[in-house]
């Protein structure tokens, strides 16, 4: 169909425009000028298709301009506009009950005298001192008007969106590329317009900030229970440490099944973060227990590795496997998930490796530092005892490893 503007054929993307750009100012004309440049460079891009955009033109429109003699008779544009509107649409003048009906009794100028434009000229325009024919008071001419006037935060818009071609090609590649080399150019031919992404950058924008808001309550919320558990400050430090080792083993588990990372993937990371810890809470929960049956540190932290490491790494290898198959799955249904599985099937994979390999260490690290902070607090200070109500101190001597951890001192702890 030559005669069409614009053709689009498809349904609403449930989660926004994949390309969604407002251009917002003041200047009516300069915002066209910025929406035609933003259109051809679009349409240039072969990533993209259906490109339309919000400010489609209306149906054709008589303008009005006033002439000078219409002002000295004291008229103004909405005056003239009224009794022309009244001539040829009409105006209701009386309302009329018969029986149940309501009549409603319209005025204007008969059939033969609306038919063309040029009747339009010689149509009379009442005014205080007589009625003067149009074509004296005011100019026309012929355009088209806009479908609707839009404003977004106060200024007026033309929102331009596309589809890709790809359905399931990554979007924050494209839009990258589009703010890098199209905005820029038009920034600077346009100075007067402004840049506002809409459609799924700013629902992806929006969902982070929730995201953000959330992740931190629920944080702050296990900080608190591990470190109560514990009964420190320490080695609940050290189970947190291992969360974006987790977030680490997603972001690699997306780039070895060659998928974008998504704003799903990253609500997948926030359920991760409460599960990757387990292990760790395992682990160290052992590693206390040793300690208080006598063992020093390095061995109860070998100790505690062969006791729990076949529970780790069943609990591990079911969590993927079960995973596994919605990774695996090809229908479009699934599509939106899989960012998810992704982020906690790699995520528990690789953070049990880094809890297995380097969390032993870490702990051993831990225990050195501890050792050095107190050896330094008794070289300085001296360690005090009261021995017949009299205070003695004792010669400097270097904190043993097993005396310095929370569980064995708590345990020493006698509460009269």
């Amino acid at each position: 169909m030559p005669d069409a503007e614009k053709f689009s054929v498809g349904g609403r993307n449930h989660w926004g425009s994949p390309v969604s750009i407002s251009l917002l100012g003041k200047n009516l004309q300069e915002l066209e000028h910025a929406k035609e440049f933003l259109l051809s460079q679009l349409n240039e891009m072969e990533e993209l298709k259906n490109i339309t955009e919000n400010n489609s033109v209306g149906k054709r429109e008589v303008r009005l301009k006033l002439k000078p003699k219409a002002y000295l008779l004291g008229l103004n544009q909405n005056q003239i506009a009224a009794q022309v509107r009244q001539g040829f649409y009409g105006a209701q003048a009386q309302r009329l009950q018969q029986g149940k009906d309501e009549l409603r009794v319209w005025v204007r100028y008969p059939k033969t005298d609306r038919l063309n434009l040029s009747q339009l000229e010689n149509m009379k325009i009442r005014t205080a001192v007589g009625e003067y024919p149009l074509r004296e008071l005011a100019y026309y001419d012929i355009e088209r008007g806009p479908v609707s006037i839009k404003h977004y935060n106060s200024k007026r818009e033309i929102r331009i969106d596309a589809d890709l071609m790809d359905l399931y090609a990554p979007v924050p590649p494209i839009l990258e590329k589009i703010n890098n080399t199209i905005i820029p150019d038009l920034k600077q031919r346009y100075s007067g317009v402004s840049i506002q992404y809409q459609g799924q950058q700013k629902d992806s924008k929006e969902a982070g900030q929730q995201m953000a808001k959330y992740f931190s309550i629920a944080f702050l919320i296990m900080v608190f229970i591990v470190m109560i558990h514990f009964r420190s400050f320490t080695q609940g430090s050290i189970i947190i440490l291992m969360i974006p080792l987790g977030w680490l083993g997603a972001v690699w588990g997306h780039g070895i099944e060659g998928k974008a990372i998504s704003m799903l993937s990253a609500w997948g990371m926030v359920a991760l973060s409460g599960v990757v810890i387990n292990d760790a809470v395992v682990y160290l929960a052992k590693y206390n227990s040793l300690l208080l049956d006598g063992f020093k540190p390095k061995v109860a932290v070998y100790k505690a590795g062969i006791a729990r490491f076949r529970a780790i790494m069943l609990t591990t290898l079911t969590t993927v496997l079960g995973l596994y198959p919605l990774i695996l799955e090809k229908s479009f249904q699934a599509q939106f998930l899989i960012p998810m599985g992704i982020s906690l099937a790699y995520g528990v994979l690789f953070g049990t490796t880094f809890i297995l390999l380097f969390f032993p260490s870490l702990i051993l690290v831990l225990n050195d530092v501890k050792r050095l902070y107190l050896g330094f607090k008794r070289w300085l200070f001296g360690k005090k005892v009261w021995v017949d109500g009299v205070e003695k101190k004792l010669p400097f001597e270097w904190p043993d490893a097993y005396e310095v951890e929370p569980t064995v001192r708590d345990s020493k702890r006698i509460i009269e």
